[in-house]
């Protein structure tokens, strides 16, 4: 049994040296003889009234005792009489998903005016940066990459939260709050929203943690997190423009170019193939929109068929109907990608891009006047909330000054073959 404790663990190192001495038989006088401590020190260790011993003394009384090598390390470990019990442990959440393995080809800036942001400090740096763009966009790969790359500024740790995964209802703010809290080691409050909060900003304003949400719908959801010049930060991909958060940190994204979208095919099925058939390899990009999900399903594809040509693939996603079925491999999907943000939208908003789908090219208020409603206002308001919304785009003015708009390439393939009309309303229905 080790002399250091032989009923219990000693609770000091006072009653440790007293009991190693005792099992020793030794006096105070005698051991202070073998150790070359004298005897007042030795009294003073036992009493606890030394309150920093050095290190080298409880070395040469360990050997004066003839205490083992484990037994002297554990004796250099035990708290001294007086001390301040250990703070207790704080959660240091590292919950970010893994950095995207591919290259973010013609994301450069944008990752470096992230990683900007959110790594500066003082006044300014608590404003939420949000990421928002269509479909896949690659909106999620965008902020994954920046997180990564600033994850070493907060040390108290990085929460990540899928706002509205695939097979689930959104989050609400009170349900991300109680999940934030515990992910920082808090427990949330019962039945008391309002507490849950105030604890949560007082977390993010004495601790540098970084938030990242994915899948963001409302302001709402961002709100709780918000913190005037705290250490923490919050970074955002949203599925439409956020435009009622106030002082954010906005970066839109889009298709890539021509040249960067068949770069990136290049990246994932190779060089030697892309070139060995560039028309078709130009086709593939040009059938994907530019969109990065799809242009990274597209090559993923092509990886895992090595004896298939490019050429096959370009033919496949030549035929409209299919294309958003085809851009799919394992549980990527611009078809998912599509639905989950069609299945937020207000019905008058489905109804819309219903009505809109027969027009080929760019539309305007006239066009939603023939085909959606007799109200000017209405037309407008609709057009507005489908660019917020990420739907449509907005292009340049016609000749008349009228701004023009036309479908995102596939949500035009998802509402003209992926999905069903929304059922007209009975005439009393408001």
């Amino acid at each position: 049994m080790s002399p250091l404790h032989p009923a219990a663990v000693p609770d000091t190192l006072a009653a440790a040296l007293v009991r190693a001495r005792e099992a020793a038989c030794l006096t105070q006088g005698e051991l202070a003889e073998r150790s070359g401590l004298s005897v007042r020190a030795i009294r003073n260790l036992e009493t606890g009234h030394t309150a920093r011993p050095r290190r080298q003394s409880l070395l040469l009384l360990a050997d004066a005792l003839g205490l083992p090598s484990r037994e002297t390390g554990r004796l250099l470990r035990l708290p001294r009489a007086g001390s301040p019990p250990a703070p207790p442990e704080v959660s240091i959440p590292a919950e970010l998903p893994a950095a995207p393995r591919h290259r973010l080809v013609g994301r450069d800036a944008l990752v470096a005016d992230l990683t900007a942001h959110l790594a500066r400090p003082g006044p300014g740096h608590g404003r939420p940066a949000v990421v928002v763009g269509p479909p896949g966009a690659g909106k999620t790969a965008l902020v994954l990459r920046a997180a990564h790359e600033v994850r070493g500024r907060f040390p108290d740790g990085q929460v990540f939260v899928d706002l509205h995964p695939v097979s689930s209802l959104p989050v609400t703010s009170d349900v991300l709050v109680r999940r934030i809290l515990r992910s920082l080691g808090d427990a949330p409050a019962a039945q008391n929203p309002e507490e849950d909060r105030a604890r949560l900003r007082d977390a993010l304003s004495r601790r540098r943690v970084l938030v990242v949400l994915d899948n963001v719908d409302s302001e709402a959801q961002v709100r709780p997190l918000l913190v005037d010049d705290g250490p923490s930060a919050v970074l955002v991909a949203a599925r439409r423009e956020l435009a009622a958060l106030p002082d954010r940190f906005d970066r839109r994204i889009g298709a890539l170019d021509r040249q960067d979208g068949h770069r990136m095919l290049a990246d994932l099925a190779g060089i030697a193939r892309t070139r060995a058939e560039p028309a078709a390899a130009l086709a593939v990009v040009e059938s994907c929109a530019g969109l990065p999900l799809a242009v990274h399903i597209a090559g993923l594809w092509l990886t895992a068929r090595p004896h298939r040509r490019v050429g096959e693939l370009a033919e496949r996603l030549a035929d409209e109907g299919d294309r958003l079925r085809s851009l799919h491999i394992g549980d990527l999907s611009l078809h998912a990608s599509v639905a989950a943000c069609y299945r937020l939208l207000p019905p008058p908003l489905r109804t819309s891009l219903h009505q809109l789908k027969p027009v080929h090219g760019d539309f305007g208020v006239e066009e939603m006047l023939a085909r959606v409603t007799p109200s000017r206002r209405l037309a407008v308001d609709l057009l507005e909330e489908l660019l917020h919304r990420q739907m449509i785009r907005a292009g340049r003015p016609d000749l008349h000054g009228r701004i023009r708009y036309r479908l995102y390439d596939a949500v035009r393939l998802y509402v003209t073959h992926g999905a069903a009309p929304p059922r007209p309303r009975p005439p009393h229905c408001p």
